[in-house]
């Protein structure tokens, strides 16, 4: 779905990264996108055309650990000095690439221009089926948290790293978000993850839009138009 934009692939600190280069004259900004790059790249191909660097690095975990959080921060400064960018980027966080989004946001707030979030995973107690989310996947994300976290069935009743336990970092550095979301959603509970982060954000003054999906499940991400998404971003920027 890239094909007609030049790629540079690399490895970077032992991870895959690719930096996608507009079609048109740069405009020196970057879009990260944390995870499933080629996944619904409707907003990202448009972002291409107008000029923005499409970044992306893989992860050994997709639940946001420390280390992959710093390493992310590690790959922006380093993409930023390489293509002369601003090292403030947008980020676009679906599902879990929401948790990662948003952890990265408010470990890294000076990194972070403005957080789009679709579907997104901010909870992980609601993932490990502490909540409502009976998905035939719930099984496999419980082990990929033990896994990355070291928590188990006793434990993760304590854990406090979900991006719902920092949300006033978003709030102190003025982070706009976008949020969309499907309100039939079973896997990624809204009320358990996003509408948090929304409630928040309106009770503290926060900037936040918040786009409903009638009738949409997790998938697809996105909009079929991404103008809605275009004009947030640049607008906040």
């Amino acid at each position: 779905m890239f094909s007609e934009f030049k790629i540079k692939e690399f490895t970077f600190r032992e991870r895959a990264a690719k930096i996608i280069y507009p079609s048109t004259a740069p405009n020196g900004r970057m879009l990260l996108k944390p995870e499933y790059l080629g996944a619904f790249p409707t907003f990202d191909i448009a972002m291409l055309k107008r000029g923005y660097y499409l970044i992306f690095i893989s992860h050994q975990t997709r639940w946001a650990s420390d280390e992959e959080t710093d390493i992310m921060a590690e790959f922006v400064l380093h993409c930023a000095k390489e293509l002369g960018a601003d090292k403030r980027c947008i980020i676009e966080g679906m599902s879990c690439g929401g948790l990662q989004g948003a952890r990265f946001a408010e470990e890294y707030p000076e990194l972070c221009a403005v957080l789009y979030l679709d579907n997104p995973v901010l909870n992980i107690l609601s993932m490990y089926g502490l909540g409502d989310c009976k998905d035939e996947a719930l099984p496999a994300f419980r082990r990929e948290i033990i896994n990355t976290f070291g928590v188990n069935d006793s434990t993760i009743i304590n854990f406090r790293k979900s991006p719902i336990d920092k949300m006033e970092l978003l709030i102190a550095n003025n982070i706009p978000v976008l949020m969309i979301y499907g309100n039939c959603d079973p896997v990624v509970i809204y009320g358990e993850n996003g509408k948090v982060l929304e409630d928040y954000y309106k009770e503290n003054g926060g900037n936040i839009k918040v786009i409903s999906r009638s009738m949409q499940k997790h998938h697809p991400h996105g909009l079929d138009d991404p103008t809605p998404i275009i004009e947030f971003v640049e607008n906040n920027f």
